[in-house]
């Protein structure tokens, strides 16, 4: 019965034993659900997405079967009854986009099976006590997107007993909750956080907390136009989103989270001047590659493949335009060009590559691994030689780039590949190198528009 639009009304009981799965959503006209009578301990799945049901009988708790409630988009929903706290399988409930639901039941921790709770872009400013015995709770959405922030200044509350039950807790989304710098001290105790979305908030200052978070990788503290330096952030850290003012603090401190392999920046508020080419025919991203390359890249890129130490680096700029200083560019869908004479030497530490290519819109990948919408992929890069011996394989690396943007926009991906990461996957020796005689890069799933690539020698 999915988009039915003009189904107005259901009958005013139901009792359907063999029902597995129920789908209304789409239909916008339906106000009222059903009393329920009697057994559907079958349904395991209500779908009622973009109806204009605007409250629940309390005997929707005997659908005690069900182990998705989907009610995204209801606009009208003002409040769950109590009696939701029975569905004792309930795993997935989806409420985001509910815009009139300011509360939660109290009882809602009676979920003991939940796991994914989607409650974004409501009216909720505060959570129920009973929230931290959700203890198989693993996702934990409350993001407010900027419509919706502007609606309300309100802060939403967060308190520290809450969140000390949620011991799985992996991806927690407050995103645009108009939080302030000590708010976010009632995270200290998600040690088991991977996952962590501050963006668009009023930070100052971070207090010193995320070091603690021991299993942190990926944490997104974009649009935090108050936020005057990067936090203290724990060894575990993979992935940064970040502010681009905060650019040359981001790569200086590099070195000190050996597992950091992925800085994706922002320009929303970023001087713009800075982003025009001066006198001496330099940019932002100019300012920033070479910042990056002048450090002994041994110190910042650690040569082990050991899973504690990132074995590639990757940046990804607003920009539109590649460096002049590499060497190595072309305009085309992927790069591909011949090596100087002899250019491996005991100077040599890797490639650094710049692809201009269009990324964005919060495109979620379904090898990503995250909840939240970020846009990943590949830069593949390829030593080839030109007289196809067979006894020497194709060495190939690959390099991840992503970004949080919300709305497409061409940026510039940065990667640097040390070369001894690459011979450690293949196998390959130093004294094989030279006989290699091609370079090829290319970038998965998306159109580049110019390629840049550049060897880096130790005394450059």
């Amino acid at each position: 019965m999915e988009n039915c639009n003009n189904l107005k009304c259901l009958p005013r009981n139901i009792q359907m034993e063999s029902l597995e799965g129920f789908n209304l959503s789409g239909c916008e006209k339906l106000e009222n659900f059903p009393e329920i009578r009697g057994n559907m301990e079958l349904l395991s799945e209500l779908l009622l997405a973009r109806t204009a049901i605007w409250e629940f009988s309390s005997s929707i708790g005997q659908l005690s079967g069900i182990s998705l409630l989907d009610l995204r988009s209801c606009e009208n929903l003002v409040r769950l009854p109590a009696s939701v706290s029975e569905m004792g399988k309930l795993k997935i409930l989806i409420l985001k986009g509910c815009l009139r639901l300011a509360i939660l039941p109290e009882n809602l921790g009676d979920l003991n099976q939940l796991e994914e709770l989607y409650a974004g872009n409501t009216a909720i400013w505060k959570l129920p006590d009973s929230i931290g015995n959700l203890s198989k709770l693993k996702i934990l959405s409350l993001r407010k997107g900027r419509k919706v922030k502007r609606q309300s200044a309100r802060s939403l509350i967060l308190v520290p007993w809450v969140f000390h039950g949620l011991r799985e807790l992996k991806s927690l989304n407050l995103s645009g909750c108009n939080l302030c710098d000590n708010q976010v001290a009632a995270l200290q105790n998600l040690t088991s956080l991977l996952e962590l979305n501050l963006s668009r908030n009023e930070f100052i200052y971070l207090p010193n907390i995320f070091s603690q978070l021991s299993h942190l990788r990926y944490l997104n503290i974009t649009h935090c136009q108050k936020l005057k330096e990067l936090p203290k952030l724990p060894p575990s850290i993979e992935e940064l989103y970040v502010e681009d003012f905060l650019a040359k603090e981001c790569i200086a401190k590099l070195r000190m989270y050996p597992r950091l392999n992925l800085v994706s920046f922002t320009n929303y508020s970023f001087d713009q001047q800075s982003y025009t080419e001066d006198s001496n025919g330099s940019s932002f991203s100019d300012e920033i590659l070479s910042l990056l390359l002048s450090n002994n890249m041994d110190d910042v890129i650690h040569p082990s493949l050991n899973y504690d130490h990132r074995v590639t680096c990757s940046i990804v700029f607003p920009e539109r335009a590649i460096p002049m200083w590499f060497k190595h560019q072309i305009v085309d869908e992927k790069i591909l060009f011949k090596l100087p004479i002899n250019w491996y030497n005991d100077k040599f530490k890797g490639f650094a590559i710049c692809c201009v290519t269009l990324m964005g819109a919060g495109v979620c990948r379904a090898d990503a691994m995250l909840s939240e919408k970020y846009d990943y992929t590949f830069i593949k890069a390829k030593l080839l030689c030109s007289d196809h011996l067979k006894d020497l394989r194709v060495i190939e690396k690959e390099c991840k780039v992503g970004t949080a943007s919300r709305t497409y926009g061409w940026c510039v991906c940065f990667a640097y590949i040390p070369l001894y990461s690459s011979l450690q996957v293949s196998g390959t020796y130093g004294g094989d190198i030279n006989r290699y005689s091609l370079f090829e890069a290319s970038i998965h799933g998306c159109i580049a528009r110019q390629w840049g690539v550049h060897l880096i020698y130790e005394d450059e």
